[in-house]
């Protein structure tokens, strides 16, 4: 079967792409990637294991009629560039996860007859995906929140790297690797593939707060080029800490982690899960229709994690959460257990499944 994968820009949409793109490739599956050069998928292309193309494409809505016009203009050569692609590949299924891509793509779809599959990583789709889905064979739900507005999904669960489904070594062995140390409690903060500010500045206020500190490390994945300053917030308060600006590996941290502390993007979500790391969400308020929140709404509804608004927490109110949980191992094993409760871990299969069969 020969099929065009789609998706980027953040790594919520590249990373189960990758992932999906490996499963077909195993079964003898002849794999085209379409991305974009201004997402992180042209940075990390070395990690997409299939022939690849990259067009430019950026997106239509802007805040004056000049850029709305420039991005009608690039939406709508970059679906002649796809069309151009697809009648090259001549694929029999078209498979998109989302980012600026996914509209050029979906629409040369749509002009060439190709069934399309979309898949939808978030509680609550984005516009690109509702207008998309009105000529889509079929749609793949990661979120069972997400049914409300798209009742025909099909819950599939996120599509998570083998490197995470096959991890099993122990935390000792993790924290060994990143040279952390193997007894101290372990405080992951993630903010997804771009850092969250939010996060740099708060955690390490509210740590200052923390009467155990020499029995406490912190990993924190800063963001590209504010790890430096980070890094020395967290010297200043006598912390171990290991501050990257990003990660290819997320297992290695998620083995070595005791708790987190996460914005609430629909990737990080599935893999804390997958794990079942005891967390406290603080979803990005300017996501688009609040949909961080909703991603961990059901989780918090069954008293599986503490969810908080950025607008209503401060370094005081995070230490405090973060106290409940480094002192109460009942909570932290609650926590673990509901959150593994949500996990799917045979997304990536039945993701596979699922558009082998649109295209029968």
């Amino acid at each position: 079967m020969k099929i065009i994968i789609a998706g980027g820009g953040t790594g919520g949409h590249l990373f189960p792409a990758v992932a999906v793109i490996r499963e077909f490739m195993k079964s003898g599956d002849k794999v085209l990637y379409v991305g974009t050069k201004r997402g992180l998928e042209y940075k990390k292309k070395e990690i997409i294991p299939c022939e690849k193309r990259f067009i430019n494409v950026s997106g239509v809505r802007g805040k004056t009629p000049l850029k709305m016009l420039k991005g009608g203009f690039s939406l709508l050569s970059s679906t002649v560039k796809v069309v151009s692609i697809i009648k090259q590949f001549k694929p029999e299924i078209i498979l998109i996860f989302g980012g600026y891509v996914s509209i050029p793509v979906g629409f040369a779809a749509k002009l060439t007859g190709v069934p399309l599959v979309i898949h939808e990583q978030n509680s609550i789709p984005g516009k690109t995906n509702r207008l998309l889905s009105g000529f889509a064979r079929k749609i793949l739900i990661a979120n069972s929140y997400c049914l409300k507005f798209l009742p025909e999904g099909i819950l599939t669960g996120n599509p998570l790297r083998e490197e995470i489904l096959e991890c099993k070594f122990s935390r000792a062995y993790a924290r060994s690797i990143l040279k952390l140390d193997k007894e101290k409690f372990t405080i992951l903060v993630i903010g997804g593939s771009q850092g969250a500010k939010f996060l740099n500045q708060i955690v390490p206020e509210a740590l200052r707060k923390f009467g155990n500190r020499n029995n406490i490390q912190v990993i924190h994945v800063s963001g590209e080029g504010k790890e430096n300053g980070l890094q020395e917030k967290y010297d200043r308060l006598g912390i171990k800490s290991l501050v990257i600006p990003f990660t290819d590996e997320p297992w290695l941290l998620y083995k070595s982690a005791d708790i987190a502390v996460s914005r609430s993007g629909a990737l990080v979500l599935s893999e804390l899960c997958y794990f079942g790391i005891p967390s406290v969400f603080i979803p990005y308020p300017y996501a688009v229709d609040d949909h961080q929140y909703y991603n961990a709404k059901p989780i918090a509804e069954k008293n599986g994690c503490f969810l908080v608004r950025q607008a209503e927490i401060d370094d005081a109110g995070l230490a405090n959460l973060l106290k409940k949980l480094y002192t109460d191992e009942t909570l932290r094993s609650s926590f673990s257990s509901t959150m593994k409760s949500f996990s799917i871990p045979d997304a990536t299969l039945k993701v596979v499944r699922e558009t082998k069969n649109a295209g029968n």
